[in-house]
């Protein structure tokens, strides 16, 4: 994983003898095209996903699907050395309950990799409206680059690698777009762009 390399300069960090977890993995997740000795992945629709033969043809077969939210991992306390979770902790329940979930089973030297779309200032203002009216169900927390950071550290992390797309360029692309929802979006400043991160527990 080019990240890791980044995160961790001069070490080889394998995962071929890890155990490693992806926390809202969709279908088929990121997890499936990893090399480690046990892969988890939880999903609240894993249930949905399994009755999907189109989606179901893309999972590898050692990868354990299971039906669960991240609020309430069923794991034991530091029983993982890797946890994942890509664009998903702006759409859970409680962000809070989850990142204290993913430390409580991450051992000490654990890694999370993080990915989460992010707002300038103030399109997360005009998402924070959309999402307590409830216009946005999907996305009900909102996060900018300081705010994801903070919110982070406060969690117990160490942040040893992050990047983010420039912004600049993701509205461009919005309006751009044919469709006229999302050159309204990239008008209104709603633009999302992708922050990435590599952290270690505190």
């Amino acid at each position: 994983m080019e990240m890791l390399n980044k995160a961790f300069p001069g070490e080889r960090r394998s995962f071929s003898q890890a155990r490693v977890l992806e926390v809202g993995s969709g279908p088929v997740g990121a997890i499936a095209f990893m090399d480690a000795s046990e892969r988890f992945a939880i999903d609240p629709l894993c249930d949905f996903y399994s009755t999907q033969p189109e989606l179901v043809e893309h999972r590898s077969p050692n990868v354990k699907y299971e039906i669960s939210r991240g609020e309430e991992l069923r794991f034991e306390d530091s029983s993982m050395d890797l946890v994942i979770i890509e664009n998903v902790i702006d759409h859970v329940q409680n962000a809070d309950k989850v990142m204290a979930e993913i430390y409580r089973v991450l051992k000490a030297d654990g890694i999370l990799y993080l990915t989460v779309n992010v707002h300038p200032a103030w399109g997360s203002f005009l998402h924070e409206i959309l999402a307590v009216t409830r216009i946005d169900r999907g996305h009900p927390h909102t996060f900018t680059l300081k705010r994801i950071a903070e919110f982070l550290i406060h969690h117990g992390y160490i942040i040893k690698y992050c990047t983010s797309e420039d912004y600049r360029d993701c509205r461009q692309k919005y309006l751009k777009s044919p469709a006229l929802k999302y050159k309204m979006i990239g008008a209104l400043g709603l633009s999302e762009f992708l922050y990435t991160s590599v952290l270690v527990k505190a």
